[in-house]
């Protein structure tokens, strides 16, 4: 165990984490808003993660994990305690002919770029998704009905010891898995792909690359929306007639009615919003919207 007697920052820093205090929000998650943490730190190996989760855990000290922040919406007056950023630990093993194991940090793009180069295909659903592997196995993150838990094989997590669960013990659902429910940091993935030809898997990444041509430009969290059962959440509020609806800086998107683009407001604006548009969704529809964004801080002035 380091010590941390001289000050945690300081111990951490001396390790070679590198650490920056205070941490903004507003610079390391898709919507650019959100106010400040005490500290982030960036860990770039597994035994750095492990010992920033240890430190902490030691002093007391209360802390938020984040990978690439594309699906959170940060309170404009931050968070009490820090950070740890696993955007800088990555990685990409190849164990066999059909499993990689990909470090938690590891972009889903330079995933796919790696498959590509490598002939392996079974991803190429995960394209534009601007996240990390680690984020993508909390959210069960997909398109079109697929998720990636699907080609999960394992989940290495850590919470003062490692643990290796299943995909089985995953549990994944819809934008759901075991590790939204555990205080545990996510180390690495094992994901099963197969060998294919170069131009086949070349083919699939174009498909889901035209899906995503219609998808709106700007800062935003991708779809706030989860789709209710049978329905569409964009399709909903768009007969709701609340495309281009805005509170502040942020607005219901005309291309894409599930997204919201923050041009220039504030957390507060954009969860505000978000309230109006379950709200208008319910009272003509009857439907109640519930959201794929994960929230971080305290939104509690804030009536959902």
């Amino acid at each position: 165990m380091l010590s941390y007697k001289s000050g945690l920052v300081e111990c951490l820093n001396n390790c070679g984490i590198e650490t920056v205090s205070p941490f903004a929000f507003s610079k390391n998650t898709t919507y650019g808003l959100g106010g400040f943490a005490a500290a982030g730190y960036f860990p770039k190996t597994v035994y750095q993660a492990k010992s920033v989760y240890d430190n902490l855990i030691s002093c007391g000290a209360s802390f938020n994990i984040l990978g690439n922040g594309s699906n959170v919406l940060v309170a404009d007056s931050g968070i009490e305690g820090s950070v740890i950023s696993t955007k800088k630990l990555r990685g990409i093993f190849r164990l066999n002919k059909t499993d990689l194991l990909c470090l938690a940090g590891t972009q889903i793009g330079e995933l796919l770029t790696y498959c590509k180069k490598n002939r392996l295909s079974g991803l190429e659903y995960l394209y534009g998704i601007p996240a990390t592997v680690g984020g993508a196995a909390f959210m069960n993150a997909g398109v079109c009905g697929l998720g990636i838990g699907e080609n999960i094989k394992s989940v290495c997590v850590y919470n003062g010891k490692k643990h290796i669960l299943s995909r089985e013990m995953c549990k994944f659902a819809y934008r759901y898995s075991t590790m939204r429910d555990i205080n545990a940091l996510i180390l690495s993935i094992i994901l099963t792909v197969r060998e294919s030809d170069a131009g086949k898997i070349e083919e699939r990444i174009n498909f889901y690359r035209q899906r995503r041509v219609h998808l709106p430009k700007g800062k935003s969290c991708g779809c706030v929306f989860k789709n209710p059962e049978n329905f569409s959440a964009g399709y909903l509020i768009d007969s709701a007639g609340l495309k281009g609806l805005r509170i502040g800086g942020a607005y219901v998107s005309c291309r894409h009615a599930s997204f919201i683009i923050n041009s220039g407001g504030t957390a507060a604006d954009v969860k505000n919003l978000i309230n109006l548009v379950k709200n208008k969704v319910f009272e003509k529809f009857g439907v109640l919207l519930s959201e794929e964004v994960v929230y971080i801080g305290d939104f509690n002035g804030i009536n959902g």
